[in-house]
C-alpha cells in the first residue's frame, strides 16, 4: 500500500507542484554574479569531453551527435514544463550555437550555457512581473476547460501571447489546488492507528473560512511560491549551470552517463558507502529556513541533545572562532556544504528552537563519520502455513548494493555481501527452510558486490559477462567454493529492480539456483558505468565523470538492456500500466546478445534435473490459481486499475467545485483502501525482525523518533506523503512469494 500511495502522490503532484518540480533544480546558494567560464570549469569541461569521446561505450565524438538536439535538451533541463521559453527562443539558440557548440566544448567554454541561462532568467523575471499583475485581477474558477500540468512532452508556446494563455491556466490550477488544501475535506483525517495527521497548510486559528478568504490567501501563497522559485533561479551559480549544461551533453550519449561536480560526487560517494561526515541531521528548506527534519541516531546532533526536529538553523560558523554566516534564504545545498566537513573538526550552529523561537542559542558540534545503518540489509523470519503445519521462511530486504570504505582506524566499512552473509547465518539459527531476497526497491550499486553476493549461493561459476566498446568479452565469475545458503532461494523483483539486482537475478536464474518472482520484467539497465575522477587530468579537480564503458549480459548471453529479467512467476503490480524502465528513456543503448557461457547445471532448483521444468510449471499454476481466487488479489487489481485511471488523466479541469468533487472521490477511495487493507492485515503471517549487529542500536533510537513523527505526517493536496521506510501494512506480492516458497519447500521435503 505504501508504494501505491507514493505513486499516487507522484501523479497527483503534477496538479499543484509545478514550482516544486522546478525548485528541485534550484540548487544555487549565492547571489547572482556575472556568468563566465572559470579556468577550473574550462579544465573540467575539456576533461569530460575527453572521457566521453574516448571512454564511452559508443565511442561517439561530439561531431557524431545532433547538437541542435543537445541545445534543445539543455533548454528543457532548465525549462522542464516548457512555460518560459518560446519556440522562437529555441530556434534562435539552435541556429546560433548548434554548429559551434562542439568546438566550444572542446575548448572548454560554456558560453552557450550562460547565454541561454541569461535569457531564461530574463523570461522568468518578466513572467514574475506578469504574475504579480495578474494576481491583482479576478480569476474564473468555474470554467470547463482543462489544463495539462505536465508539459514536458508538449511543444513550447509559439509566442508570448500563447505563453500568457498557458500561464493564466497554470495560475488558475495553482490557485484551485491551494484552496483545496484549506477545505474541511483535508482536515482531521484519521490515520490507520487513530492519530490525527497534521496538515502542513492548515492552522485552525488562521485557516480561511469563506470562499473569498480562501481565494485571497491562495493567490498570496501562489505568488509567494513563484517569487521564491524565481529568486532561487536568479541565485544559480556558475557551477550549477555548468552541471545542467554538461549533463545535457552526457544524456546525448545515454541516460546513465553524467558529470559529477565536487558536491554531486560527494553525494554519490555517500550513497555508495552508506556513510558521511557531518552532524547527522536530515535538513529541509521550509520557507527559506534550513529546518531540522530528523536526527540520525549516533550522530553528533543526536548525541548532543541540544537540537531537535523542527529547530531552524540560522547561521553556520567553522571551528571555534570562524565567522558566523547567515544562512536564512540560502539554498539548502550550500548550507549542507558548510555543515559537512572533515572528521573531528568543529562546526557552530545558531539555532532557533521549535519549542521557543525567542530562545536562540549557539551550539558547537564535532563532525564525525555517520554510518547510515537504516539503509543496510535487514531480515525477517516469517511463519507460513503449510497444510497442517507451519514453515519458517527468511526474507532479506536489500535496497542497494553498497560497498566497503576504509575508515581512519583501518577498519572496513559496510559491505553488502558481508552484511547478507551475517543475516543468513542468523536466519539459519531460526531453522528457516527457504530464503527470499526482496530486491523490489533495489536500483543497483557496485558490480563487485553483486558478483560476490551471488557467490553466497553457488559453489562457483559465471555470474555476468561484460563486453566493452571493442567487443572484448570478460566473464566475471564466483571462484569461491564456499556456499552460505544451499536451500530454496527466491528473488523478488519489480520494475524498480535495476543494474546489480538484475545481474544477480539473471545469474541465479541461468544457474537454475533461484526462482525469480515479481513484476512482468525488471528495469532493464544492462550497462556498466565507471567513475573517472577528473583529478587525473588536473590534480586540483575534485569533480568526476561517470560514463558507460560496458554492456553486461547474463551467463546465457542474453542482454538485460531494455528488456530486463523476465521472472519465472509473474505477479500483478502497480507498475503494470506505467511507462517505467530503461526502454522508456531517451538515448538508451540497444538490446543485443552474445554467446553463452558454459554453465554447470547442478542446482535445478533442488530437484532432479528432469523435474526442474515441471516444478516451475507447478508452482506457477498454483500461484495463478490463487491470483484468480483470492480476494487480496482482487483488491490489488482494483488499486492497479484505479492508479492507471489516475495516471492516464493528463488534463485537469479549471473548476473549483469539480476539482473538489474529484478530490473527495479520490480521498474516499483511499480511505476505503485503508480500511480494507487493515482487514486484510489481520491475516498477515507472524514475523520476527532480524537485524545486523551494526543496526541494532540505531534501530532502537530510530523507533523512538518514529513515535514522535507519527503525528507530523504532511499532506499534499490529494493524499499523504509517506515515509520511504514506512513498513507495508499488507504486502500482497510478498505474501504470495511466501506461499510460492512454501509450495516449493513442500516439494523438496517430499523428495
Amino acid at each position: 500500500m505504501k508504494l501505491f500511495k507514493i505513486l499516487f502522490v507522484f501523479i497527483a503532484l503534477f496538479t499543484q507542484t509545478f514550482s516544486g518540480a522546478y525548485a528541485q533544480q534550484a540548487l544555487s546558494s549565492a547571489n547572482r554574479v556575472p556568468l563566465h567560464t572559470t579556468p577550473k570549469m574550462r579544465t573540467e569541461t575539456r576533461a569530460l569531453v575527453m572521457c566521453m569521446e574516448n571512454g564511452h561505450y559508443s565511442r561517439n565524438h561530439l561531431s557524431d551527435l545532433d547538437m541542435r538536439e543537445f541545445i534543445r535538451e539543455y533548454m528543457q533541463n532548465i525549462d522542464i514544463f516548457k512555460m518560459f521559453f518560446t519556440t522562437a527562443d529555441v530556434q534562435h539558440f539552435q541556429d546560433f550555437f548548434a554548429q559551434s557548440s562542439d568546438i566550444m566544448l572542446h575548448q572548454g567554454t560554456l558560453l552557450p550555457a550562460f547565454s541561454i541561462y541569461d535569457k531564461f532568467i530574463s523570461r522568468a523575471e518578466s513572467r514574475l512581473a506578469w504574475i504579480k499583475q495578474r494576481m491583482k485581477q479576478p480569476f474564473n474558477l468555474d470554467q470547463k476547460i482543462t489544463f495539462r500540468p505536465d508539459r514536458s512532452k508538449e511543444n513550447w508556446p509559439a509566442n508570448l501571447e500563447q505563453a500568457d494563455k498557458l500561464w493564466d491556466e497554470r495560475l488558475t490550477l495553482d490557485i484551485i489546488s491551494e484552496m483545496l488544501s484549506y477545505d474541511d475535506v483535508q482536515k482531521d483525517k484519521k490515520s490507520k492507528k487513530g492519530e490525527v495527521k497534521a496538515d502542513k497548510k492548515i492552522d485552525d486559528k488562521n485557516a480561511p473560512k469563506t470562499f473569498e478568504d480562501k481565494l485571497a490567501k491562495a493567490k498570496a501563497e501562489v505568488l509567494k511560491r513563484y517569487e521564491r522559485l524565481i529568486d532561487n533561479w536568479v541565485k544559480f551559480d556558475t557551477i550549477e549551470i555548468q552541471e545542467l549544461y554538461l549533463n545535457a551533453l552526457t544524456e546525448m550519449y545515454d541516460p546513465h552517463s553524467t558529470f559529477l561536480s565536487e558536491y554531486a560526487l560527494e553525494d554519490f560517494d555517500i550513497a555508495i558507502r552508506n556513510s558521511l561526515v557531518g552532524i547527522g541531521a536530515t535538513l529541509q528548506d521550509k520557507d527559506g529556513y534550513c529546518t531540522v527534519v530528523e536526527l540520525l541516531p549516533g550522530g553528533p546532533a543526536y548525541e548532543s541533545k541540544q537540537i531537535e526536529a523542527g529547530d531552524k538553523i540560522l547561521a553556520v560558523g567553522q571551528g571555534e572562532n570562524g565567522e558566523m554566516v547567515d544562512v536564512i534564504g540560502m539554498k539548502l545545498r550550500k548550507i549542507v556544504r558548510q555543515i559537512r566537513g572533515q572528521e573531528n573538526t568543529k562546526v557552530r550552529l545558531l539555532i532557533e528552537p521549535a519549542s521557543n523561537s525567542s530562545a536562540r542559542k549557539t551550539i558547537t558540534l564535532v563532525r564525525k563519520e555517520i554510518q547510515l545503518t537504516t539503509k543496510l540489509a535487514k531480515a525477517n523470519v516469517f511463519t507460513v502455513p503449510l497444510k497442517d503445519k507451519t514453515v519458517a521462511i527468511g526474507v532479506i530486504d536489500l535496497t542497494s548494493f553498497y560497498g566497503e570504505s576504509p575508515t581512519e582506524d583501518g577498519a572496513k566499512g559496510f559491505s553488502t555481501t558481508k552484511n547478507v552473509e551475517e543475516l543468513l547465518q542468523k536466519l539459519k539459527k531460526f531453522n528457516v527452510q527457504g530464503i527470499i531476497l526482496d530486491l523490489r526497491r533495489n536500483g543497483g550499486g557496485l558490480l563487485n558486490e553483486a558478483v560476490d553476493l551471488t557467490g553466497l549461493f553457488i559453489k562457483a561459476g559465471p555470474v555476468v559477462q561484460v563486453r566493452n566498446a571493442i567487443n572484448r568479452v570478460n566473464v566475471l565469475s564466483d571462484e569461491n567454493p564456499k556456499v552460505v545458503w544451499d536451500g530454496p532461494l527466491m528473488i523478488l523483483v519489480s520494475r524498480l529492480s535495476a543494474s546489480a539486482t538484475e545481474i544477480i537475478a539473471g545469474a541465479l536464474q541461468d544457474h537454475r539456483r533461484a526462482i525469480i518472482v515479481g513484476d512482468a520484467h525488471t528495469h532493464g539497465k544492462g550497462t556498466v558505468q565507471t567513475v573517472c575522477p577528473l583529478s587525473r587530468f588536473d590534480p586540483q579537480q575534485k569533480s568526476a565523470a561517470k560514463f558507460t564503458i560496458q554492456k553486461w549480459y547474463a551467463p546465457s548471453g542474453k542482454s538485460i538492456q531494455l528488456k530486463g529479467v523476465i521472472p519465472d512467476i509473474v505477479l500483478p503490480s502497480i507498475f503494470d500500466n506505467m511507462e517505467f524502465g530503461e526502454q522508456y528513456k531517451d538515448n538508451a543503448l540497444r538490446w543485443d546478445s552474445i554467446a553463452p557461457c558454459t554453465i554447470a547445471d547442478i542446482y535445478a532448483y533442488g530437484v532432479d534435473k528432469s523435474q526442474a521444468d515441471a516444478l516451475l510449471k507447478k508452482l506457477e499454476e498454483q500461484s495463478k490459481e490463487r491470483q484468480d481466487k483470492l480476494e487480496e488479489f482482487k483488491f490489488l487489481k482494483e488499486r492497479i486499475a484505479w492508479l492507471k485511471e489516475r495516471q492516464d488523466k493528463k488534463d485537469w479541469v479549471l473548476n473549483y467545485n469539480d476539482r473538489k468533487a474529484e478530490l473527495k472521490k479520490a480521498e474516499d477511495f483511499i480511505d476505503s483502501v485503508d480500511k480494507r487493507e487493515e482487514e486484510f492485515a489481520k491475516q498477515n503471517y507472524k514475523k520476527q525482525e532480524i537485524l545486523l549487529e551494526a543496526s541494532k542500536e540505531a534501530n532502537a533510537k530510530t523507533k523512538q523518533q518514529d513515535k514522535q513523527k507519527k503525528a507530523e505526517k504532511q499532506k499534499v493536496i490529494d493524499t499523504e506523503i509517506f515515509d520511504e521506510d514506512e513498513e507495508e501494512v499488507f504486502d500482497v506480492q510478498l505474501r504470495e512469494a511466501l506461499r510460492i516458497m512454501a509450495d516449493w519447500i513442500e516439494v523438496i521435503q517430499q523428495k
